[in-house]
């Protein structure tokens, strides 16, 4: 190999060793050019494997044959179909689960004149998530199928004159409820303004699944599915409602919680990206109408990699629930703080020119600085961390996307870093008067 092309494949390896998935790059020899350590580690290939240089295809197929990733058979004829089969490489991508129980999608591309990429990716938890998301879903239609009713009747003025299985959902007995107006009983002596079902009861309408938060005995609240339909009496005048009420407390609790998953980062219950997306258009549609600026400032920690490397991924998760302590304490209540990923953290201030949020971010960067993070080790009772700020305004007069903004933003952050660290940098608008 000449020095040009050993230069060019170690930097074809710096790249893809910065890749979040496992990278595999065959020639058309069916040899290994250039592999990351994530793909060693996903496949969980030992160092003798590559003793000898980079493996080719055949010798990655025999050692999985062996340890029956591919299940039973004989492993040199496992392996010799392999390799036939990357002779005719088509673009693919598949999913395997190992025997461990991780589970990889596997996507593969021929390459122009032989060889091919293939990239690998851990979708162990997407796949956990999916099917916790599928039992909750599941849990729910049986909730509905199953769920727990009583049947009631009111007359013109509101009163129930017929109550059967109320109470094990409310608490009450029939003989308690009767005569008295469902509406106060439900929601309280005031009835329930604003009422959708009340609306509706006014207007003589049939009432269809209708979900109401109502109180029990207890004072605890309960959500009812309503469902009804108005008497017609002698003479075809309105004589009251005949319902039924299905108790749907746990699914819309759940459901509650599903929206709030959904939101937030479940570490450290800040927004997510979804969230905080949502919230920028909503902060622009805003700056329109009164002509402020917007600041965002992006949030780095500094040598988190480390804390990790030293202390383990439970210290780091307990730092980052701290810095998103500091972060969310020391700003007013209508700022928005999110996780951006991994070690990364974006902040929105509203009505907030560069000058304001530049002293605000130094206020957090200080906060941070000084903040004694408990541990829980013995070896390292406590830590202290650092994080590098960058900061930019958003004027009402600049056409920009979020992910122009957050460009924009982390170019400071790079510039904090290459300054030192632990510093906050702002970059200006585009436009004047920031």
């Amino acid at each position: 190999m000449d020095k040009s092309s050993a230069s060019d494949q170690g930097t074809l390896q710096t790249i893809i060793d910065f890749l979040p998935g496992g990278i595999t790059l065959f020639n058309a020899e069916q040899r290994v050019v250039v592999c990351n350590q994530t793909f060693r580690a996903l496949l969980e290939f030992p160092d003798s494997l590559f003793a000898d240089g980079m493996p080719s295809l055949y010798d990655f197929a025999l050692f999985n044959a062996r340890r029956g990733e591919y299940g039973e058979g004989d492993p040199e004829a496992i392996a010799t179909q392999v390799c036939e089969r990357a002779r005719c490489m088509k673009p693919h991508v598949f999913e395997r689960q190992r025997p461990n129980g991780t589970i990889l999608e596997i996507r593969g591309e021929p390459l122009p004149g032989g060889g091919w990429v293939t990239i690998y990716t851990d979708i162990t938890d997407r796949k956990r998530n999916e099917e916790t998301l599928r039992r909750v879903k599941d849990m729910m239609t049986a909730a509905i199928n199953f769920s727990p009713t009583f049947i009631w009747e009111i007359d013109a003025q509101g009163n129930y004159t017929h109550l059967q299985g109320v109470e094990h959902i409310l608490g009450f007995t029939e003989t308690e409820l009767l005569g008295r107006r469902r509406s106060a009983t439900l929601c309280g002596p005031n009835g329930c303004p604003g009422c959708e079902v009340g609306k509706l009861m006014q207007a003589r309408q049939p009432i269809e699944r209708l979900v109401v938060e109502a109180k029990n005995k207890a004072g605890a609240t309960v959500w009812l599915s309503t469902s009804a339909q108005p008497i017609v009496g002698k003479g075809g005048h309105y004589a009251g409602y005949r319902g039924v009420d299905v108790d749907v407390t746990e699914i819309t609790l759940a459901r509650q919680t599903l929206e709030q998953l959904a939101l937030h980062d479940p570490l450290t219950g800040l927004a997510n990206r979804r969230k905080f997306s949502d919230r920028f258009q909503l902060e622009r549609l805003r700056q329109a109408r009164v002509g402020l600026p917007l600041t965002l400032m992006l949030v780095d920690i500094d040598h988190f990699k480390l804390v990790n490397d030293n202390w383990g991924h439970i210290v780091g998760d307990v730092c980052l629930k701290a810095v998103a302590d500091v972060l969310v304490s020391h700003l007013r209540t209508l700022d928005l703080v999110a996780r951006f990923g991994g070690e990364e953290f974006l902040v929105l201030l509203s009505d907030a020119n560069a000058r304001e949020g530049a002293l605000v971010a130094e206020k957090l960067r200080r906060a941070l600085e000084n903040k004694v993070i408990d541990t829980g080790l013995e070896a390292q009772p406590t830590l202290q961390i650092t994080a590098s700020f960058g900061v930019t305004t958003l004027l009402p007069s600049e056409k920009l996307s979020l992910e122009a903004v957050i460009e924009r933003a982390d170019g400071a952050v790079y510039a904090a870093k290459h300054g030192g660290r632990n510093q906050v940098c702002s970059v200006g608008s585009a436009a004047p008067g920031a």
